[in-house]
């Protein structure tokens, strides 16, 4: 939709945008009228930062494009890498995020031009009140994005769960490699070792599960290097040297039934040991899918934001760590 020909994207999209297959059917633009656009806005001065739910699952929340850009960028980082991005934006070095601050997002997914800030969004009502004039401490701006994240975990593995509590091995591993560039027969050489697994083998991945193994997916370079050192000494991978990178690069360790599941794909030989070169390859492609994708910039958006946003984040990390 859009309004004073400014595109918007709602809560229930953005949340779409990342759990379904593929590009979505193409729609004609709905034009919001100035009465339609002051009910959402006046909706949305009612929330609070908590109310992330709301957010996520709401036809009647617009953000714009550079905040869907914005939002996409972070969700797959891991919690720690928030406050790095906090502080891109947290120009004047108080912790706290004013209106002004926040629309430099808007600046940078411009391609560096200046743009006309003349439509307000849900998602700055929520983070600056009705007149505008709020700032947003970093919990709060942690809490809402921790929360985003976790409502569109949420929305994937319901697209498998089917209503249940849990979703099964061979669905956690469709899951994981939809989206990727691995050849559909290779696929369907990994799902058979979990399908063909005997009843009383079989495992059942719950939410919880799904999440520790999304949160390893976020913190994927620090796993990488730790898997590496295994690699350098020749040293075969058990299942307590995997669960040793995990708490590495996570800081903690998975369920038993969850690291079962992936010996069970990546274990070629049956004895235990994880095939980590297949296994690194394997992630490294679902995280590419996930960082591109169907997720590119549109091409009727002007300049090259999403790479000038990119680029600025990797700037502030390059010193934050130099």
């Amino acid at each position: 939709m859009s309004y004073k020909d400014e595109p918007l994207m709602t809560g229930a999209d953005f949340v779409a945008a990342l759990s379904r297959e593929g590009p979505g059917e193409e729609v004609e633009m709905r034009r919001l009228s100035e009465e339609e656009y002051n009910a959402l806005m006046e909706g949305a001065s009612r929330l609070q930062v908590s109310d992330v739910a709301e957010f996520l699952n709401s036809p009647d929340f617009l953000i714009s494009y550079s905040e869907f850009l914005f939002l996409l960028s972070v969700i797959v980082k891991p919690v720690d890498q928030f406050y790095r991005h906090f502080k891109i934006l947290d120009q004047a070095d108080t912790n706290s995020l004013s209106k002004e601050e926040f629309l430099s997002i808007e600046t940078l997914t411009c391609g560096g031009r200046n743009p006309m800030h003349t439509v307000n969004t849900s998602l700055r009502m929520l983070f600056f009140g009705p007149g505008q004039d709020k700032e947003i401490n970093f919990d709060e701006f942690s809490r809402f994005l921790t929360g985003v994240q976790h409502q569109c975990w949420r929305a994937e593995f319901d697209r498998f769960s089917e209503g249940e509590n849990y979703i099964t091995d061979d669905e956690f591993m469709r899951l994981l490699l939809r989206r990727t560039s691995i050849p559909d027969i290779r696929k369907a050489r990994y799902i058979d070792r979990l399908e063909h697994r005997p009843e009383g083998q079989r495992k059942r991945i719950l939410f919880h599960q799904f999440c520790q193994f999304m949160n390893l997916l976020n913190d994927f370079p620090d796993f990488e290097v730790a898997i590496r050192m295994f690699a350098i000494t020749k040293k075969p991978l058990t299942k307590k040297d995997f669960q040793r990178a995990v708490r590495a690069s996570t800081g903690s360790v998975f369920d038993a039934d969850l690291v079962d599941v992936i010996f069970d794909v990546f274990d070629e030989d049956n004895d235990d040991k994880l095939g980590h070169d297949e296994f690194i390859k394997v992630m490294k492609d679902k995280i590419k899918s996930r960082n591109s994708g169907f997720y590119d910039k549109p091409d009727h958006i002007a300049g090259n934001g999403w790479d000038s946003y990119m680029h600025c984040v990797r700037q502030y990390m390059y010193k934050s760590y130099a």
